[in-house]
């Protein structure tokens, strides 16, 4: 599909520029209450979590062995699940109003930077958050898992830079993407693994770990099939407002089910 073919069905789109408008203000207004549940139920209740670096101890000739040293404690967990919805609001209301015009003009070329520019903040925090429930605990691979992260969804927005107006798309953003992405998933689950494997009667981390792994997987290959699903034209999704419109729901969804699974696992009376 061209530049001009997208350009018209996105003029004839039945999904208005005022509907996601409003879809997004609603969205923003959903996100918020999370985020003012979270701090509310989440500020007096502690889950203590200390990250850890592994320097070296190079006493003597090597081999060397592993120094593990405590290098921050984190004590309040609500504030944590609290930022990525508020992260989205603050994104979602942006978009609805003192950017809208701009907004607008973005979606008629096929784009949304400010998608890209919310995910690489929110995602990379609930990405590296699951982490830390499997056991990477390490600081500097938390930073790392945090920064492919970004980068994988830097490259969504690099996907819809480059093609605005290609008449074969150009795949190479995806693919760099999916790389970036994957590579976190392939350590959380080889961690995971580990955990499970490692446990007495090989019953690994709780139960809630298992639906919030599994769950938040699903969704983040979700997410890449919508965008797979637009530039193939399949169906509904030539419509790039249609697709947009997936994205919103998508995240609610993926931001709403990670808060109240580790709310309900972590602090659920036992």
């Amino acid at each position: 599909m061209n530049y001009e073919e997208r350009q018209e069905i996105i003029a004839h789109s039945p999904i208005s520029f005022g509907y996601l408008k409003r879809f997004n203000a609603a969205a923003g207004a959903l996100h918020l209450i999370q985020g003012i549940l979270m701090l509310t139920l989440g500020v007096v209740l502690n889950w203590p979590v200390k990250i850890y670096t592994f320097y070296l101890k190079a006493a003597g000739p090597p081999p060397w062995t592993p120094n593990p040293q405590a290098l921050f404690s984190f004590n309040n967990l609500g504030i944590l699940l609290a930022s990525f919805p508020l992260i989205s609001t603050i994104a979602h209301f942006t978009i609805a109003y003192p950017k809208n015009k701009s907004y607008n003009e973005n979606l008629r070329k096929g784009m949304n930077p400010y998608r890209w520019y919310e995910y690489a903040l929110s995602s990379s925090i609930m990405i590296a958050l699951i982490s830390t429930f499997v056991g990477i605990l390490d600081f500097w691979s938390l930073t790392m898992i945090f920064v492919l992260n970004a980068m994988m969804i830097m490259f969504g927005y690099l996907m819809e830079l480059v093609n605005q107006k290609t008449e074969k798309t150009n795949w190479s953003p995806f693919n760099l993407g999916c790389i970036s992405g994957g590579l976190p998933w392939i350590v959380i689950f080889a961690y995971f693994i580990g955990a499970v494997e490692s446990t007495s009667g090989g019953q690994g981390p709780p139960t809630f770990v298992y639906f919030i792994l599994f769950t938040y997987f699903i969704l983040f290959m979700v997410f890449a099939a919508n965008m797979v699903l637009q530039y193939k034209g399949v169906g509904r999704w030539k419509d790039y407002l249609y697709g947009e419109r997936a994205y919103i729901i998508l995240s609610f969804i993926a931001k709403t089910l990670l808060v109240w699974l580790v709310f309900s696992g972590v602090f659920a009376p036992h």
